[in-house]
């Protein structure tokens, strides 16, 4: 019988382990560097730095990963979003956690205690209160705060999200610190660079007319442009395309139950935006006319400028109505969607590479029954016929086991799907979608996989015992493609990696 979780975790063959423990590595002074590009980390944050003092707070502060397992554990509210003690929510999480064998919690928080804390006893209920003294201990020694986690990790890049109407004050905090910002830029210290990432989403979602209309007042003001037709709608985003992109911002984010295509004319787009603007709503149709033109119009501002365009496809949001109206948004009250998504996917993809205006995009999607048919349509739009495209490796591809599918299963069946319709060789691995900084394991956990997905197929007989194909693939998935693919310039440290 094998440990639980020992140094060779999810390793199965000689090959995995050689490939793991030789080519990848955990993430830190040893592994190779992650480039988190998109994730919920709070820039403000990173720029304070202040000082973490309970792993508790760390673990269950918005966590709805661990609050959607406390809940079906019969914890009340009060230990998940509530205002219950710390010590209380931690030996809830406990308990949670100790009846749910094969979700990726039980590993991810096992790995994070042994990598953040060297704590390698398995949480129970019996030793909960024990485990968070020791673990607040190690943070009250060490002063951890969100940059020495970054590295600790060896984080190089983080990409946050941001809306459009944000004055990215706190990117700028960083970014102009001395002994932060300029330590990037100059002396190679292993810090990460913190940037923005784009997501317009409030200014595609029209669904709440009275919202709709405020946001959009408030992006008139941000961008100076007064808002009373679509043009002045898609100046507005363009100004602040452009505020961002100054400040080192390279991706767009967009959250898509389904992907809308519904084309409109100037004149329809002007008369539904003036609709809004008078508080009152409109039908279906018309919101998605409205949404299909702002993402066609951020999708061509991205392949200006060179940036990368991510489709989130899938999440259906908020469907517990008292959950949401208690806490709102990321509390745990969503869920995978089933709806269909490829042939509007495929008509806006098309749009965009017709007039050859189609960015550099990475689709996820929640419904995993649609690996194969994701992977396939991002092929459809790689390569230079007809004297469009730029030939780069990977410049649409199907992302990531994303949010419900990034455990063992889900990872290995989508390497699987994926490798057989497409090529995974230029995909940019693994991203985190989290909002704490102790997540970072889970780059460990999606490298281990890896290793055991190429492992296999080296013992098997099925690739080649050459690393030209094996140890070059897992190198590039786990760093080298993402360090290439979003044109960000990258900390001198982990430019030196080879």
């Amino acid at each position: 019988m094998k440990a639980f979780m020992d140094e060779d975790f999810l390793l199965d063959t000689g090959k995995a382990r050689e490939l793991f423990h030789g080519s990848a590595g955990a993430p830190g002074a040893d592994g190779l560097p992650i480039f988190d590009y998109h994730c919920h980390l709070s820039p403000r944050e990173i720029a304070e730095n202040r000082p973490f003092s309970d792993i508790a707070e760390l673990w269950l502060k918005g966590d709805h990963y661990k609050w959607r397992i406390m809940r079906s554990n019969g914890s009340d509210e009060s230990l998940c979003s509530g205002g219950a003690p710390w010590a209380d929510k931690f030996l809830a999480f406990a308990s949670a956690l100790e009846r749910s064998p094969g979700n990726p919690l039980l590993h991810w928080s096992h790995l994070e205690l042994r990598r953040a804390y060297g704590i390698g006893d398995v949480l129970t209920t019996k030793n909960a209160l024990a485990i968070r003294e020791r673990a607040n201990a190690v943070i009250k020694e060490r002063g951890d705060s969100p940059r020495s986690m970054l590295r600790q990790y060896g984080v190089a890049v983080v990409c946050t999200t941001d809306d459009p109407a944000d004055d990215l004050r706190w990117h700028e905090a960083i970014a102009g610190e001395l002994a932060y910002g300029a330590a990037v830029a100059a002396t190679g210290a292993r810090v990460a660079r913190i940037l923005p990432a784009f997501r317009p989403d409030k200014a595609m979602n029209s669904g709440d007319a009275a919202a709709w209309k405020a946001y959009v007042t408030l992006l008139g003001e941000t961008a100076d442009v007064e808002i009373r037709r679509f043009a002045d709608l898609a100046e507005a985003l363009s100004r602040r395309h452009a505020f961002f992109h100054e400040r080192g911002c390279r991706l767009s984010d967009h959250a898509l139950l389904a992907p809308p295509f519904a084309p409109a004319s100037e004149a329809e787009l002007d008369g539904i935006v003036a609709t809004l603007l008078t508080g009152r709503s409109v039908d279906s149709l018309a919101r998605e006319k409205l949404a299909t033109a702002v993402l066609l119009h951020v999708a061509r501002l991205n392949a200006k400028a060179g940036w990368v365009m991510q489709l989130h496809i899938g999440a259906l949001r908020n469907v517990n109505t008292r959950l949401f109206k208690s806490y709102g948004p990321d509390g745990g009250g969503d869920s995978i969607s089933d709806v269909v998504v490829i042939a509007p996917l495929a008509g806006f993809l098309d749009a965009l590479d017709s007039e050859g205006s189609l960015p550099k995009t990475i689709i996820y999607s929640l419904d995993d029954t649609k690996n194969a048919s994701l992977a396939t349509l991002a092929q459809c739009y790689a390569g230079t016929y007809g004297g469009t495209g730029n030939g780069m490796a990977g410049k649409l591809q199907y992302g990531a086991a994303w949010w419900f599918n990034d455990h063992l299963d889900g990872m290995t069946r989508h390497l699987a799907q994926t490798a057989s319709v497409a090529s995974i060789g230029s995909w940019v691995g693994m991203l985190t979608d989290s909002r704490s900084f102790l997540s970072y394991p889970r780059h460990e956990y999606f490298r281990r996989i890896l290793c055991r997905v190429v492992g296999r197929w080296v013992e098997d007989g099925k690739l080649p015992d050459d690393e030209a194909y094996s140890r070059s693939l897992v190198r590039n998935v786990s760093w080298f493609n993402a360090r290439d693919y979003f044109g960000v310039e990258v900390p001198v440290w982990a430019r030196e990696i080879r």
